[in-house]
């Protein structure tokens, strides 16, 4: 019974000892977070796909202008489209967007984006008709990481195929598209420690190394209202072909509201 008291308190003092040596000595990891948590390094972002700007014009003179709210799970912004027919089947469209984070770290992200195009329609039939369109856009992505800032420009041109279901009076109108890109980024700027947030530093080594990106962005959009007045809703979910770890948005939710014109009816009534 003695010697089993013995061993025990043996045991006892041995473990007291590796226990307060282990506490003088805390891991480097605990006394200093050097690495940034991956969690924050995600808050930033490196594509954020814009709303398609997709004109559901169908008639020579028909003059589209649009402004909605966009988001999806990082950001929110805001997007303003036009768009008009000169000819009997020929098309023009531009657009606006920008977009900033959201949540407790409202400056992690900023974003802006312009596109311009042209392209085709052809009425397919009473309630059906297709459009391409054709263009190219310039965009800047800001980050504010957590140990400094990057910069990225963007420069790409699109090929914009589409359907659009409509009724008689073109009062509902659904379009199913399909964007591809070419994207171009340029790293403008990369003023953060590096070694400390090693996946953003990644994500922005694989630009330097692969500048040049094919990104597919499916996407449906609806309208319905009136005339003159629509109220329109979309979504668009982004797929980078060329690189598919790129951290980046993955979709864009669209609300808002359209007014329609075709300036022929102006000359009409001009002429009356």
């Amino acid at each position: 019974m003695k010697n089993n008291l013995k061993h025990f308190t043996i045991l006892f003092l041995i473990a007291a000892a590796i226990f307060n040596l282990s506490s003088c000595y805390p891991s480097s990891q605990l006394a200093d977070p050097y690495i940034i948590p991956e969690s924050r390094q995600k808050e930033n972002l490196y594509y954020v796909p814009s709303v398609l700007n997709t004109p559901l014009n169908f008639k020579k003179g028909d003059l589209d202008f649009s402004v909605m709210s966009t988001s999806n799970s990082k950001l929110s912004g805001g997007e303003a489209q036009a768009s008009y027919m000169p000819g009997k089947h020929l098309g023009i469209m531009a657009s606006y967007s920008f977009a900033g984070s959201i949540g407790s770290n409202p400056d992690n992200i900023h974003y802006n984006r312009f596109e311009l195009g042209s392209g085709m329609v052809t009425q397919l039939s009473k309630n059906i008709h297709f459009n391409t369109y054709g263009g190219f856009g310039l965009g800047t992505i800001m980050n504010t990481h957590a140990t400094g800032s990057s910069k990225i420009n963007l420069t790409h041109f699109f090929l914009q195929p589409a359907i659009v279901i409509s009724d008689k009076r073109k009062n509902i109108q659904l379009g199913f598209v399909s964007k591809f890109s070419g994207v171009n980024f340029k790293v403008m700027d990369t003023s953060f420690k590096t070694d400390r947030e090693p996946f953003s530093t990644t994500q922005l080594k694989s630009l330097y190394n692969q500048p040049f990106h094919i990104v597919w962005e499916p996407g449906v959009v609806f309208r319905a209202g009136w005339k003159n007045f629509q109220f329109h809703t979309g979504y668009s979910f982004s797929a980078d072909i060329t690189n598919p770890d790129l951290y980046r948005a993955n979709g864009n939710f669209s609300l808002g509201v359209c007014l329609r014109l075709n300036t022929l009816d102006f000359t009409k009534v001009k002429f009356k």
